[in-house]
């Protein structure tokens, strides 16, 4: 089932006040999972398709990542190959495990040789990594994730940087399935923030290489 993801970036603000806000909510909100770090590697196009389809606002688009979680980003443990399909706000993934490895040009390049991505020519362009902390409503229908301590490196030829850019920002996410948007109207109407359009992709792409 496609589901929303309303997106809200804060800035000047910090994580616990935040965190703070989404607990005062009403729906009684609760840690679903330990905080962790997440790590992604995206991929785009020589023409950078994924990031200009972003920029110009396409309404159906899709993007892959390589994502794998854990502090030492260099241990590339359980990763899973991402095709993250939007339709406006709504959108799903579909998911491909593939081997462990270590974070290095020609171990990336080995775990990305898939015939599906050659077939539409991309590879790595930008590395993003932050911390993540995971909520759920005590229904489970509405699920809350906060990042903060974000941090941006471009991947040239398989390469990633390892002089990261830094982003001070929050990002607030509310994710829910397409059948439940009447009934959780006061959740989203008790978020003080303000909805943005908000891509890790874009703002990464941005930061490092804008």
């Amino acid at each position: 089932m496609m589901r929303y993801e309303r997106k809200y970036r804060i800035d000047n603000q910090h994580y616990l006040q935040v965190l703070q806000e989404v607990m005062n909510i009403r729906g009684a909100f609760h840690s679903a999972y330990p905080d962790r770090w997440v790590n992604s590697i995206y991929l785009d196009n020589p023409n950078y398709g994924a990031l200009r389809e972003n920029l110009s606002g396409v309404s159906d688009r899709s993007k892959y990542r390589l994502r794998w979680y854990g502090e030492d980003f260099d241990d590339i443990s359980n990763p899973i190959l991402e095709e993250k399909v939007k339709s406006n706000l709504l959108g799903y993934k579909n998911l491909q495990k593939l081997q462990s490895t270590s974070l290095s040009p020609m171990n990336i390049r080995t775990t990305l040789n898939i015939d599906m991505l050659k077939d539409i020519n991309v590879e790595p362009v930008v590395m993003i990594r932050y911390l993540r902390t995971y909520l759920v409503s005590y229904d489970e229908g509405v699920r809350i994730t906060i990042d903060r301590n974000l941090q941006y490196r471009g991947v040239n030829n398989f390469q990633v940087d390892p002089f990261p850019v830094y982003d001070e920002a929050i990002i607030l996410e509310v994710k829910y399935d397409q059948d439940i948007e009447e009934e959780i109207q006061d959740i989203l109407q008790s978020i003080k923030y303000r909805l943005t359009k908000n891509s890790k992709f874009v703002s990464g792409m941005m930061n490092y290489w804008g």
